[in-house]
């Protein structure tokens, strides 16, 4: 009898034990299912961010092309159509762009001064006869002013330059900061994502543990209640003998 007590007391025991961890596996499990939400929504933010870099990226590539046609557009206003009759090429960079506005120029502004120089001397040459400084005066004066004319021309072209090329730095700069914070972004999430996939894999081995427990616990339950059984069926045979 005292041996029955004392199954007993451990089958009571071990069953106050099940109860008892009953309410932590639940907390556990409830504990995996808001981890799992976490997850998702860790995934709908990495969609989120995906999404807008590609924004950034079109706006970026519109921005580009805005910019190149507007270049191309003062390219041709500031050289007119004897560049289109030449066939100059129009590079796609703006380095290229600038590098043939620059030669163009200086070309023009090389054959003003031989024109105007070669027509200085001929007129110089045609009026020494006849004395006509006043004349002479006019056309001096004259070239004097396209000669401004074409400086003045030039200092506007550089300063254009030097605005499409502040432009240019300030949407590679725009375009280095926006991978930058692209890619923090992306590592941080990276860092959640595997915190949240270590706790969720410890939780799940100790949600294994509790279970093979668990399992031990109802086997050897089983047994001590064989062992009851049995031992009731022997003191049972021992009365009715």
């Amino acid at each position: 009898m005292l041996q029955t007590e004392n199954i007993q007391a451990g089958a009571d025991d071990f069953k106050e034990r099940y109860e008892n961890e009953q309410p932590f596996r639940k907390a556990a499990e409830e504990e995996i299912n808001s981890l799992y939400k976490v997850i998702d929504e860790a995934n709908l933010t990495k969609m989120d961010l995906e999404s807008q870099i590609e924004s950034l990226k079109e706006e970026l590539g519109f921005l580009s092309r805005s910019y190149e046609e507007d270049v191309k557009v003062l390219y041709k206003q500031l050289a007119g159509s004897e560049l289109e009759q030449m066939g100059v090429p129009i590079g796609t960079g703006l380095d290229d762009i600038l590098e043939t506005i620059r030669i163009h120029w200086e070309k023009d502004v090389e054959k003003n001064r031989a024109e105007a120089g070669a027509l200085l001397q001929a007129k110089q040459q045609a009026e020494v006869a006849r004395m006509a400084q006043t004349q002479e005066e006019k056309l001096a004066a004259a070239l004097r002013l396209e000669l401004h004319n074409t400086s003045c021309q030039v200092q506007s072209l550089q300063a254009e330059t030097e605005s499409l090329r502040a432009l240019k730095r300030g949407l590679e700069n725009t375009l280095h900061d926006a991978k930058h914070w692209h890619d923090i972004e992306l590592q941080n999430l990276g860092a959640v994502v595997s915190r949240l996939e270590a706790e969720l894999r410890e939780m799940r081995s100790e949600a294994e543990q509790q279970q093979q427990a668990r399992e031990h616990l109802l086997a050897h339950k089983a047994q001590l209640q064989r062992d009851v059984a049995s031992y009731h069926a022997l003191l049972d045979r021992e009365e009715s003998g």
